[in-house]
């Protein structure tokens, strides 16, 4: 009996998670393409408010900081990059735009943040790949 009781609240406790994890999956995708439809479509933003609030939220996601902090990341490494994805990465698919989504996901950041001084070309084939462009 006891036994069942352990593997129920195992079993709840797997299902809490995935909807939390899922949660936070939606509303992440939601944010960024409100930047993306601010910044792109509607003009609301501009490319430094743009990259403030990536920055912010780099720095505030618990996956993401920790990122952030073992590059030691600034402001002034996402304007670089993000200038950098800009020349060749400037178009939308779908949902997604690569200068604005490649700073939300713990893979693609982290290549950039060690990439960071490699060629803008290289840089950005790679978040191509990263995306299934």
């Amino acid at each position: 009996m006891a036994a069942h009781i352990i593997s129920y609240t195992a079993l709840i406790g797997l299902i809490v998670g995935f909807f939390l994890a899922m949660k936070r999956i939606l509303t992440r995708d939601n944010y960024i393409n409100s930047l993306i439809l601010a910044f792109l479509e509607r003009g609301e933003i501009s490319k430094d408010e743009l990259i403030d609030k990536m920055y912010e939220y780099g720095c505030k996601d618990f996956r993401l900081r920790r990122i952030i902090a073992r590059h030691e990341a600034t402001r002034a490494d996402y304007v670089m990059i993000f200038e950098k994805l800009m020349i060749w990465g400037n178009f939308k698919k779908r949902h997604r735009y690569v200068p604005v989504s490649s700073f939300f996901f713990v893979g693609s950041l982290d290549y950039l943040l060690e990439h960071k001084h490699e060629d803008a070309k290289k840089m950005t084939m790679k978040m191509f790949n990263y995306f299934h462009f």
